[in-house]
């Protein structure tokens, strides 16, 4: 009996499509509320709480399922009436 490739089918598969990194300059108490706006919409976010500081800036990490960019980038742009979001800055696959 010959070794079979249990993966055989998974390897025809084409490789995912990257993902956005996406930077918003915000606050925390203000992160937590845009992660519970993109978590209501079904994976097509995944807000970090990782972040760095240049100056007196604080950029949060937010990783963008593909093809979800324009409707996260709108979605922030809604919620700037209610939190402090800055500038926004994607990184592209």
């Amino acid at each position: 009996m010959g070794k079979r490739d249990r993966f055989a089918k998974i390897r025809e598969l084409p490789a995912p499509r990257e993902v956005y990194t996406v930077w918003v300059e915000t606050n925390e108490a203000a992160v937590a509320f845009i992660e519970a706006v993109l978590l209501w919409e079904d994976h097509i976010a995944n807000v970090r709480r990782e972040f760095r500081k240049i100056g007196n800036h604080t950029w949060f990490k937010m990783y963008v399922t593909p093809g979800c960019l324009e409707r996260v980038l709108g979605m922030l742009q809604r919620l700037k009436p209610f939190v402090y979001i800055g500038s926004v800055q994607v990184e592209g696959p």
